[in-house]
């Protein structure tokens, strides 16, 4: 018996998850959980097999939940329950040890495949998203001190703000920017920001 629990904020989401796990005869569901917060003592105390984890979630970030919880647990097996299929946060995800990465548009067929893949010691990574994952590993990640660039851009600071919030000079920002735009293959701030958006960058 397949132990299977869930993390998403979305109610129809668990109920439609719960419903679909009830059908098979060969697992059982063990609880839901509809945020961010306190994930980890859930997951303690129901001990699943399979995680199905949400990575966008309005409390806190998917991605950091699954990174508590493989450092307490390295041995959880994850997949991920998203609609995103931004390049970052597959490549994210990936590397963090999930072992499946599941888009909530697949048929709903593919859970139960998945909790049986990842429960029997295997992946369940579809072609599309496994792509994505290698044409990520391909580019250069960004450096901390870019992504706080980043992050301040896209609050619509100025350079000169940017520069004084970071304790860094004018023309170190204007060099960040640049390794930015050279990474994200923009030229300007705000594809920039829209770029990062839509590529998991920006959380």
């Amino acid at each position: 018996m397949i132990k299977v629990a869930i993390i998403d904020d979305h109610a129809v989401v668990r109920v439609g998850f719960k419903y679909i796990v009830s059908l098979r005869l060969d697992m059982e569901f063990v609880g839901e959980h509809p945020c961010g917060d306190g994930a980890l003592d859930f997951v303690q105390r129901t001990d699943p097999d399979v995680l199905f984890l949400d990575i966008r979630m309005p409390d806190r970030d998917g991605l950091d939940v699954l990174k508590e919880i493989r450092a307490a647990r390295p041995w959880q097996k994850v997949v991920m329950l998203t609609t995103s299929n931004a390049d970052n946060d597959v490549y994210t995800a990936l590397n963090l040890g999930a072992k499946g990465y599941l888009l909530k548009d697949r048929d709903s067929g593919d859970i139960a495949k998945a909790a049986e893949r990842v429960a029997g010691g295997g992946k369940f990574v579809p072609e599309a998203v496994m792509e994505l994952y290698r044409n990520r590993k391909m580019m250069p990640d960004l450096t901390q001190r870019e992504a706080d660039v980043l992050n301040l851009v896209e609050k619509g600071k100025s350079n000169d703000e940017i520069a004084a919030d970071l304790s860094i000079s004018p023309n170190s920002v204007k060099q960040y920017l640049r390794g930015l735009f050279t990474k994200l293959d923009v030229t300007d701030r705000v594809s920039a920001v829209r770029e990062a958006a839509k590529r998991g960058f920006l959380r």
